[in-house]
């Protein structure tokens, strides 16, 4: 049995938010959008055809989740080569998860949508803690400058469409 503990994957992202975060600078900023406000915070992933995290900003005046931020995945992303080795073995054997909360959580054969959800609900609990740790509070950001999560391919997206505002804003 294949075994994945997320504990560590979400102190290494919650570095890579809160470094890039504090690195942010709008005249170099590899993201959608020429503005000096964040609009959009999003963290997109995939796991079964590579291992990566992209954490984004984008600067659109009108950004929405559209999923612009597939175009500069290159220069924002923290491989995570586990997550597809993982995924791979989930193929023919179940895989046992140790999620950040240190909770265990065995998969079963052929369950992408549950990887689907594991991860996105990662990245979703990384992005709540570093808002609630103050690491958005000096980005220079619009009023509603919203979180997002997305997997590559849209398996996954937080929040909600229609809820967005509710929870997610930075």
């Amino acid at each position: 049995m294949k075994r994945l503990d997320l504990r560590k994957d979400f102190i290494d992202i919650y570095r890579l938010v809160s470094e890039r975060v504090g690195a942010f600078y709008p005249a170099s900023n590899d993201g959608p959008g020429k503005g000096k406000r964040v609009k959009r915070i999003d963290l997109g992933y995939q796991f079964d055809q590579a291992g990566w995290v992209a954490l984004v900003f984008d600067t659109r005046r009108d950004a929405q989740p559209d999923g612009q931020w597939n175009a500069h995945i290159q220069g924002n992303k923290l491989e995570r080569p586990k997550w597809q080795a993982a995924a791979e073995a989930n193929e023919v054997e179940p895989v046992l998860f140790t999620l950040p909360d240190g909770t265990r959580r065995e998969i079963p054969p052929g369950s992408y949508d549950e990887f689907v959800t594991i991860f996105g609900d990662l990245l979703k609990g990384v992005l709540l803690k570093a808002r609630l740790d103050g690491v958005f509070v000096d980005l220079p950001k619009s009023p509603r400058c919203e979180l997002g999560v997305e997997e590559h391919e849209g398996a996954f997206g937080w929040p909600v469409y229609e809820e967005r505002g509710r929870e997610n804003l930075a």
